[in-house]
């Protein structure tokens, strides 16, 4: 397992309470499951459909890279890895 690191921006970070955390885990979709359960609702009802796919304007990167929806369970992490999580993003 690696030691990671998540970053939430915006209406994500509101709704959470947190900009980051730290947390291990070896694959990004378990470090998503470990998010769940560390902040249930407030951070599924914003990241997930109701039929438990991540919503599709959110991105996530894994150190700079965009991570691809299908490969989530196959994402491996490494130590010190860092994975954002962005939300949609509105103005004008």
């Amino acid at each position: 397992m690696a030691q990671i690191t998540v970053r939430f921006y915006t209406t994500l970070r509101e709704k959470i309470g947190k900009s980051k955390v730290s947390l291990n885990a070896p694959t990004v979709a378990q470090a998503l499951e470990e998010l769940k359960r560390q902040f249930g609702s407030r951070f599924t009802d914003q990241l997930y459909n109701s039929d438990g796919a991540i919503k599709n304007y959110y991105i996530l990167l894994l150190s700079g890279h965009t991570v691809d929806r299908k490969e989530i369970k196959k994402a491996a992490l490494k130590e010190g890895d860092i994975l954002h999580i962005f939300p949609p993003i509105a103005g004008g």
